[in-house]
């Protein structure tokens, strides 16, 4: 990612990319100590972003305060995507924080609230130890608010981490989270995002007939094999929290 550390650098950025002729930008950065992205103190310069562009902004939050949200929501920005966990344990060991399940919930209903335009609540399956634990939960708890749109992730073994030697979450552990998702949320748009494992391709297939609207980045062969079975399909350049 472009790091942008202060407004000023925020606002040359999205100069940059504005005149490049992008449609938007993913705002995020590193949490604090008790799970926030600290992007309420870039709320004058996405202002003027919002104000002087035509650059859509899809902003990461973390665990941002009621207030926050309110602030961030009245500031312009287009989507937000939001992390959700089935499970505290997850959060403490994984994470590292002394969050609860509830509190990532509540992120999503005051974005809600506040009147956020587009919420995206991310899952990602496999995140501890690649095993589950707690996805099914999450879907469960999400379901309480009836969302319009949830991104699929799954758990990148990478190097230089704890988990560097698991095994990334496979077909068939994919395939039950989606199916759980499709039966508890049929009115929900189910994505399959782009942070995940894209070792193996040859079951994306599989995936979208489970129950998924939509792939981020799916494989050549993915779309083919869609099109040879009758499905109608659509190209969008643009983030998948972004409608």
């Amino acid at each position: 990612m472009i790091p942008a550390t202060t407004p000023e650098e925020l606002l040359d950025v999205s100069e940059a990319l504005a005149e490049r002729g992008a449609k938007g930008f993913l705002l995020s950065g590193g949490s604090d100590s008790k799970g926030r992205v600290p992007i309420s103190d870039f709320l004058p310069a996405i202002r003027e972003i919002k104000s002087t562009t035509d650059l859509k902004i899809n902003a990461h939050i973390g665990l941002s305060s009621k207030g926050e949200i309110g602030d961030l929501v009245r500031s312009g920005i287009d989507s937000f995507s939001v992390d959700l966990y089935g499970s505290d344990e997850t959060i403490r060991e994984v994470l590292g924080l002394h969050a609860k399940v509830g509190d990532y919930a509540d992120v999503v209903s005051h974005l809600y609230s506040a009147g956020a335009p587009v919420v995206a609540p991310h899952i990602c399956i496999g995140i501890n130890e690649g095993g589950l634990r707690g996805e099914f939960d999450a879907i469960k708890n999400l379901k309480k608010l009836s969302p319009k749109e949830l991104v699929l992730i799954s758990l990148i073994p990478t190097a230089g981490t704890a988990y560097e030697n698991v095994l990334a979450p496979g077909k068939e552990m994919m395939l039950s989270v989606i199916r759980r998702a499709r039966n508890d949320l049929p009115d929900t748009k189910i994505l399959l995002g782009c942070m995940r494992s894209k070792r193996n391709r040859s079951w994306e297939y599989d995936l979208v007939t489970a129950g998924l609207d939509g792939i981020v980045l799916p494989s050549a062969g993915t779309v083919e094999r869609l099109k040879r079975e009758g499905y109608s399909t659509k190209k969008r350049a643009v983030c998948c929290s972004i409608p």
